[in-house]
């Protein structure tokens, strides 16, 4: 009996400890699953709060990329409307490759046609741009950005005027057909007149586009300046395009306004009205071309001069001045060759002995022959026998069609106010052919002055007086 109680009690004892054992071994495999789910959730936690913050500094990040990179658009150009000297000529060199061209005629190069309007953009940065504008007129021309297809609503306008001889800047906004001189962002401005030509390049901050693209109708017009006032006229459109993108020098640019008219012709009226100021040497290689016997001489004083002033005021329409001395007529000749004489053109203001009467004439082999002319506006004065007369006329049509050019002549001849009998006309003044709408030509006379010979005829007189007594000297 004692045997198997011992039995017993140590196969009870084995089991105790086998069931704690077991036991033991399953609290410690839940304590370890329990821990590496603990270990493994913590971890997966931190990834996540890693994954989040690096979101979060990646959104940073962007956020401070594109904060950076807007920040980055140039600034605008600084206001300086000061003009120094445009030593170039504005030109179409790289047209549609770097820099958009708008241009009437649509092909017209300013840096040799007589007749075109042009205006060149180039983008520098964001909405810094360079510009070059180039145009004929005796006020200003301007450049014209609108945000719409409609020129005209408080728009953006830059304006070169003619000052004298050189170029001022304006720049302006554009309303109901009126300018208002304004300060905007415009710097770097540089100018040059040649004739009636003004050309301008500048630098210019444009007006912020309502598109991503920089979307603008363009527009270049013309208009009158008063440079004692600084007041600008209503501009005249010569080009307009619609809306197109500013920094696409491929853009296509095609005007909206047709080309202009010739002007018509003058309608013929000779009648004479009183001319209340004196012919003077105003405006003479400004405004106007001026050729003069003296070449320096001022009609307005001077007790000699045979001068005649010529002025385009469009197309072939001109505005003349004329003077000189005479008890008869003075005259202006205008000839499509050198030579003065072959049927043409010429502008008569007698002295009919209470004032000028005024004929237009054409001139061939030395003869006069009285022709109705497309000349008005009429005025003359007559003082001792100084005449001075002006006049507005259509001039022939030129040979060629870039350039009106013309030979000038100014004459003296004889008049009978009687029974109206002009003449030969006596040339005081011919000139080589030239551009008469440019009032820089050069001008010179080719005849010789009498006074020249004279010159010449004393100084041969003087030179033998000086040899014989030289001899008479020897002898003795």
């Amino acid at each position: 009996m004692d045997n198997r109680l011992v039995f017993l009690t140590a196969l009870l004892v084995t089991l105790s400890w086998m069931s704690v054992g077991t036991y033991a071994a399953t609290t410690t495999a839940a304590a370890t699953t329990t821990a590496a789910a603990t270990t493994t959730a913590a971890a997966t936690t931190t990834a996540a709060a890693t994954t989040a913050a690096a979101t979060t500094t990646a959104a940073a990040t962007t956020t401070a990329a594109a904060t950076t990179a807007a920040a980055t658009e140039a600034p605008p150009i600084m206001p300086n409307t000061n003009v120094t000297t445009l030593m170039t000529t504005i030109n179409r060199t790289d047209c549609g490759d770097e820099q958009l061209c708008a241009a009437q005629p649509s092909d017209c190069d300013p840096s040799t046609s007589s007749s075109c309007f042009f205006l060149a953009a180039k983008q520098i940065s964001g909405r810094n741009f360079e510009f070059g504008l180039s145009g004929e007129s005796d006020g200003y021309i301007a450049a014209t950005l609108s945000l719409d297809s409609e020129l005209g609503g408080n728009d953006t306008t830059y304006v070169c005027a003619k000052d004298g001889g050189v170029v001022k800047f304006f720049a302006a906004l554009l309303d109901n057909d009126m300018l208002t001189v304004k300060e905007l962002n415009v710097g770097s401005v540089k100018g040059k007149i040649d004739g009636n030509k003004i050309q301008c390049t500048f630098s210019a901050t444009v007006p912020r586009a309502l598109s991503k693209t920089k979307q603008f109708a363009l527009g270049i017009s013309t208009g009158t300046y008063n440079s004692t006032d600084g007041t600008l006229g209503s501009p005249k459109f010569q080009f307009k395009s619609g809306l197109l993108d500013l920094a696409n020098p491929n853009v296509t640019v095609t005007t909206t306004t047709a080309a202009p008219t010739e002007a018509p012709p003058i309608m013929p009226d000779t009648t004479v009205t009183t001319l209340m100021t004196a012919i003077n040497r105003t405006d003479c290689g400004d405004g106007q071309l001026c050729a003069a016997q003296p070449s320096d001489c001022d009609p307005s004083t001077s007790s000699s001069c045979f001068f005649l002033a010529a002025k385009q005021i469009s197309g072939r329409n001109f505005d003349f001045g004329l003077s000189g001395e005479s008890d008869g007529y003075i005259a202006a000749t205008l000839s499509l060759d050198s030579e003065l004489g072959g049927n043409d053109t010429t502008y008569v203001c007698a002295n009919n002995g209470s004032g000028v009467q005024f004929f237009g004439a054409l001139l061939d082999n030395g003869m006069l022959t009285v022709k109705e002319l497309k000349v008005g506006s009429v005025k003359g004065k007559i003082d001792g026998n100084k005449i001075q007369c002006t006049f507005s006329a259509t001039v022939p049509q030129a040979l060629s069609t870039k350039t009106k050019q013309f030979a000038l002549g100014i004459a003296n001849g004889t008049y009978n106010s009687t029974d109206g009998t002009l003449g030969s006309p006596k040339f005081q003044f011919k000139s080589a052919l030239l551009n008469l709408a440019d009032p820089n030509a050069t001008v010179s006379n080719v005849l010789l002055p009498t006074s020249h010979a004279i010159t010449i005829q004393q100084s041969l007189t003087q030179a033998l007086l000086i040899t014989v007594g030289v001899l008479v000297l020897t002898v003795l």
